[in-house]
């Protein structure tokens, strides 16, 4: 009889908590990324989204093993075998559950195009207090402020 500790599904219940951390996690920083708080804890929450998701894989890589060691393919379709031919009723609603955790991909997606948007916002604003604007601008007396470097054309 094969131990409890080596079944795939030993891990599922540790998987699920910290796919739900790296949800929170998500929105939270979804929440900063939108300006709702303090952006300067941005760099708080990647670090800890990297810890949850280091979290995540030694957890995947075990149940993997546990799939390996009984014959199954190492992966998610492995472990849907599994669960169809051997799991308990818990074992299937935890692996329902985590699989929609699984779908937080979204989130980051939307994550990384916010953080694009205001990287873009950053560089323009930079750009502008560099001196480097694209646009035309006038001063406070109605002049064009933007300067060329060139001669000008038609002088005689």
């Amino acid at each position: 009889m094969t131990s409890n500790s080596l079944l795939p599904s030993h891990t599922l219940a540790d998987e699920k908590h910290v796919a739900s951390r790296l949800v929170a996690a998500l929105q939270q920083e979804q929440d900063l990324l939108s300006g709702n708080g303090d952006a300067d804890k941005i760099p708080e929450i990647i670090n800890d989204k990297a810890n949850i998701v280091a979290n995540m894989a030694t957890l995947a890589d075990q149940r993997h093993k546990a799939l390996a060691a009984l014959g199954f393919t190492a992966g998610e379709n492995g472990m849907q075998s599994w669960i169809e031919q051997h799991g308990s009723a818990e074992d299937k609603q935890v692996w329902e559950e985590l699989f929609a955790l699984a779908q937080s991909r979204e989130l980051n997606r939307l994550n990384g195009l916010l953080i694009g948007k205001q990287m873009a916002i950053n560089q323009n604003a930079m750009n502008i207090l560099q001196g480097k604007s694209n646009g035309s601008f006038y001063g406070p007396d109605g002049q064009s402020s933007l300067r060329s470097s060139g001669r000008p054309l038609g002088i005689g």
